[in-house]
């Protein structure tokens, strides 16, 4: 089933390193993944002398029934879902600023629709007071950023987020598919606070390729930074999906950050007191439906159908 969704991924972005960067795979392994496939079939289903890339007839037919496969998947999983036992429970999770208010109010409000026994409760903290609320027992989960920093919890890799450069649709980088960082000193800049671990890598990540930005504001949070931006000259580097929305409906624009730089997103849980101890049903389920809808693989069919410009696409 994998393979198939690789597949469709190549297909739908004309590219092997694309599609890599949308499955957090390297380009090689794509590649070979679609090659194993195209052997056991013994046929060629992608056109390599072409770029972008283009699918056989072969390859066009196969697609057809891949996307009818994964549909059907789909639908019996729905189907399944709703045979399976009433949980109940309460769950707290504390998470940073930028997680994604929008993303996990919508996370939570889908988690409980699916779990009407379930009530959920998501607290927005600095890192580090999300850090001792898990470590201290006081919640069930924890959503940070850069969570290999924190030695004494459990880690579950949620996300390696792109980050991209954000700017309001009229600014002069709005129409450019990619911008190099050293050019980025030509614009004033709204950042992530820098006591925030994504503040203190983006400032890093800058020193490192030879610019000193023009801070012109510095926030918290990732809603706060994209409204600052959306309505002047200013420019931000943040994770490109969770601008996906602003970009489709042309509120905001993006372009590709080169270098690229990623930022680690993880779920914290207590190990408790000897070794590790295991999640709760309420908690599995919800780290469960975490990776689905905010994992690696999540939002690829929104972006399918998404407009698109020439690219376009804390407490952390």
């Amino acid at each position: 089933m994998r393979t198939l969704e690789i597949f469709v991924e190549v297909a739908r972005l004309r590219g092997f390193s694309a599609a890599g960067h949308e499955l957090g795979m390297t380009q090689s392994a794509v590649s070979q993944r679609i090659g194993q496939l195209e052997k056991k079939l013994g046929v060629q289903l992608i056109d390599r002398s072409v770029r972008p890339l283009e699918l056989t007839p072969a390859g066009q037919e196969y697609l057809k029934g891949c996307r009818e496969v994964l549909e059907r998947l789909e639908e019996i999983e729905r189907k399944v879902s709703k045979l399976r036992p009433r949980m109940d429970g309460a769950l707290s999770v504390a998470a940073i600023y930028s997680a994604g208010i929008d993303l996990l109010s919508h996370i939570r409000d889908a988690f409980c629709e699916t779990h009407p026994g379930v009530e959920v409760d998501v607290e927005y903290l600095h890192p580090d007071q999300v850090h001792e609320s898990v470590r201290g027992d006081r919640c069930d989960l924890g959503i940070v950023s850069y969570p290999d920093r924190y030695r004494d919890v459990g880690v579950i890799p949620l996300r390696d987020e792109r980050m991209a450069v954000v700017c309001a649709p009229t600014h002069p980088l709005a129409d450019r598919r990619r911008v190099q960082a050293s050019q980025l000193g030509e614009w004033p800049m709204a950042m992530f606070d820098p006591t925030l671990p994504v503040g203190r890598s983006i400032r890093r990540y800058l020193k490192e390729n030879g610019v000193t930005p023009e801070v012109s504001a510095e926030f918290d949070n990732i809603d706060t930074i994209k409204s600052a931006v959306a309505v002047t000259d200013q420019i931000a580097i943040l994770p490109r999906r969770t601008v996906q929305r602003e970009v489709a409906s042309q509120s905001l624009a993006a372009c590709e950050l080169q270098p690229e730089l990623v930022r680690p997103l993880g779920i914290i849980h207590h190990r408790g007191g000897r070794g590790r101890r295991p999640l709760t049903p309420v908690a599995q389920a919800f780290v469960d439906f975490l990776l689905k809808h905010a994992g690696p693989n999540a939002d690829l069919a929104e972006e399918k159908d998404a407009p698109r410009r020439p690219l376009a696409g804390a407490k952390s």
